[in-house]
């Protein structure tokens, strides 16, 4: 972990002359800014997603919010967690809204888990308008909790790996989920 927080260091510094000719309007800082930062992030998108062309629409996103964004960066020194919690964020997003969509398409087309029953289109577009709710609460949480329900409730992973990911201890863990179930539960009522 030291060693990586060494190359982020020395990564920062080199790519500070592009960050701060970026900062004032310069078209060629912004141009090798963008560059640098894809360089860095492809590899890391890449093993995340392991689809190229999922990598590629990734980039664009986090590039376009880096550059959109770019003057509310405090610190230039934390740019690139700053740009990896972007890339990661968009990641994140990109699956929820896979797994969304997946889930709708199941719905509407049937569930071959239902044994051929035709339960019918009216409760089709029901069940989806509740995935299409759902979701849009679940955007309203705090990102704490989005991140809680989602490792325990998307990824099904036990409080342990949950702590561990999230840096805290698993008793806090569970008490957040069960902070996120709450609040979820009061905002569908």
């Amino acid at each position: 972990m030291r060693v990586r927080a060494v190359e982020m260091n020395q990564s920062s510094q080199s790519v500070q002359p592009f960050l701060i000719a970026a900062r004032s309007g310069s078209r060629e800082g912004m141009g090798s800014l963008a560059v640098a930062v894809r360089e860095q992030l492809y590899p890391f998108v890449l093993r995340t997603t392991w689809d190229p062309d999922l990598t590629e629409d990734i980039l664009q996103e986090t590039l376009l919010t880096v550059v959109l964004e770019l003057g509310s960066l405090r610190d230039t020194r934390k740019f690139w967690p700053w740009v990896y919690r972007i890339a990661w964020n968009k990641i994140r997003d990109n699956v929820r809204l896979s797994r969304l969509h997946a889930s709708a398409k199941e719905h509407l087309l049937g569930d071959p888990s239902r044994n051929g029953r035709n339960d019918g289109v009216l409760e089709s577009r029901i069940h989806a308008e509740t995935l299409q709710r759902l979701s849009a609460l679940l955007e309203e949480l705090s990102r704490e909790h989005r991140d809680v329900l989602g490792l325990r409730c998307y990824e099904q992973l036990p409080y342990a790996k949950i702590a561990s990911l999230t840096r805290t201890t698993p008793q806090k863990a569970r008490a957040r989920f069960h902070r996120a179930t709450q609040c979820l539960r009061a905002k569908l009522l």
